[in-house]
């Protein structure tokens, strides 16, 4: 006659052990976003995407977001997803500059207003393999971009004799160049000091996203808010490149069928929220002006920004037909392909 105490410790142990299988069978991976916890780009984005993600891959795979600096900021963010200190991780481009100058075709002027559009279309030239040996430590998992620069002023600039002379907090390059050939005097600084700048006279407009005027409070210093295609930020979801060649199968099946163009797309569709949501609110603010040049005065506009591009073309390795193959994509993404 059997035992009930002993059958009932062999059960309770085979339970224990399977229990213990199965948790050793679960992977785990870390995804590092800079970004303040409560950002669109984790609430819209990345949460989304990792609960659709653990849902689709069951007990198998647990993706643990890390939101703000603790694993990385957006100067390191990079070096610590190919280091492995991070299975993924959400970045821009921008801190990195010369080691991304093909990615850096959206960031040209007057291409688009969308960021689905640039979004998918940066996903499909590196599919191509038009930019694809810059990604060649890391495995994209998405890529995207931010809204365009747009110009917060206290003053109304209606035209390019308006901006000349105008002094002019700016974030990166490509914005310091377009702003010397409109003639207006950049000055380089972080997002975070252009508030203080503004308020103190020592700039008279920001050049900057709409999706930074909320979180840096800029419509607290600003009133005019021109709307103009100066280019658009790219970004990225990158997945350490061990890491996702250790993955089980089927972990690696469900990465492979929620990324990509797919999540490249997501990525745009949320920042083109943001961009929707810093305008809205702006514009019901009284005393703020949102408004766009005239047709005319955008021509002007665009010609006296040509050197831009002409310059990225000549210093970029193949910068001709990527250029092409981009303005080619949005073309398609704009027509519904």
């Amino acid at each position: 006659m059997r035992h009930p105490i002993r059958i009932a410790t062999i059960a309770a142990a085979t339970a224990a052990l399977s229990l213990s299988a199965q948790a050793a069978d679960t992977v785990s991976l870390k995804l590092a976003s800079p970004a303040p916890p409560m950002s669109q780009i984790n609430t819209w984005g990345l949460t989304p995407w990792i609960e659709e993600v653990q849902k689709a891959a069951g007990s198998g795979l647990e993706v643990k977001l890390f939101p703000g600096p603790a694993l990385g900021n957006f100067s390191n963010i990079l070096d610590r997803t190919i280091n492995g200190v991070v299975d993924i991780s959400f970045g821009v481009l921008g801190p990195y500059g010369g080691q991304f100058n093909r990615t850096e075709v959206s960031n040209l002027p007057f291409l688009s207003e969308s960021d689905v559009e640039e979004s998918v279309a940066l996903w499909r030239i590196f599919k191509a393999g038009l930019i694809s040996m810059e990604y060649e430590r890391v495995h994209p998992l998405a890529l995207f971009t931010f809204p365009g620069s747009g110009l917060h002023s206290n003053k109304e600039i209606k035209t390019v004799d308006d901006i000349k002379g105008v002094k002019t907090a700016v974030f990166a390059r490509t914005g310091s160049q377009e702003l010397e050939l409109l003639g207006a005097t950049p000055i380089t600084m972080t997002p975070a000091d252009a508030y203080q700048a503004e308020q103190r006279g020592l700039v008279q407009q920001v050049m900057v996203g709409w999706s930074a005027v909320l979180p840096f409070k800029l419509q607290e210093v600003t009133k005019f808010h021109l709307d103009v295609a100066m280019g658009q930020a790219p970004a990225f979801v990158f997945m350490n490149k061990e890491a996702y060649a250790k993955l089980p199968a089927s972990a690696k099946a469900v990465i492979d069928k929620l990324s990509y163009e797919s999540f490249s797309r997501r990525m745009g569709e949320v920042t083109d929220r943001q961009d929707d949501l810093g305008r809205s609110t702006v514009r019901k603010i009284p005393g703020h002006k949102v408004y766009k040049l005239s047709p005319e005065e955008n021509a002007k506009w665009e010609k006296a920004l040509v050197p831009v591009t002409e310059e990225w073309v000549k210093s970029t390795p193949n910068g001709a037909a990527i250029l092409a193959a981009f303005r080619k994509e949005i073309a398609n993404v704009r027509a519904g392909h």
